[in-house]
């Protein structure tokens, strides 16, 4: 097993700590950057990962434990390829030119066909919505989240909810707006 970095080295600037933890914090970031990048950029996984670690060594002040530092290293390097995803698919899909999805249907008389998945950006901006849905509906109190998922997400009707959950139909609309309110301090937390 690998001997963890000093933490106080670290954090006092010390580079043969530094070369030492980048020995143990690489495979992480790397990893992290790999996974959403391999598949559409795979030139840029490397820059990625150093920039994830670069990142990581104006971080080292803020974590508590050397433990903290390798989840810290691949969060970044996450965060970091992602971004440099919708950058990537974003110039790919309109090379900074703005135009109104009104002027499109004018000039092409229909609209035009949008597919769920029209890219990879779409595709990982709808995953980590749901994991972000998912988590919060989770922290929301029984049977409100359930009652949330099924109303908006499944589509079921107050009588369906009402029946499924063993709730009296009037007070489905009671859970409907609680769930939404705790909803909305998840979210409200959670930014800060």
């Amino acid at each position: 097993m690998q001997k963890l970095p000093d933490l106080k080295a670290l954090q006092s600037g010390d580079m043969a700590a530094w070369d030492t933890a980048f020995l143990w914090l690489w495979p992480a970031a790397y990893g992290a950057a790999q996974i959403q990048l391999e598949p559409y950029l795979p030139a840029d996984v490397e820059d990625v990962a150093i920039e994830a670690l670069e990142e990581l060594v104006e971080k080292v002040q803020e974590v508590n434990s050397v433990e903290e530092l390798k989840p810290l290293a691949a969060s970044i390097a996450h965060h970091r390829a992602v971004s440099r995803l919708r950058r990537h698919f974003a110039a790919k899909r309109g090379c900074g030119q703005n135009e109104s999805l009104e002027a499109k249907t004018q000039e092409a008389g229909d609209p035009p066909e949008m597919g769920v998945w029209d890219s990879p950006l779409a595709m990982l901006e709808e995953k980590e919505l749901a994991d972000a849905l998912r988590r919060v509906l989770a922290e929301i109190k029984p049977p409100q989240g359930a009652i949330v998922a099924d109303f908006f997400l499944h589509g079921l009707n107050y009588g369906e909810i009402a029946t499924k959950h063993q709730v009296a139909l009037g007070t489905v609309g009671v859970y409907l707006k609680r769930g939404l309110g705790s909803m909305r301090r998840i979210w409200e937390r959670n930014e800060k």
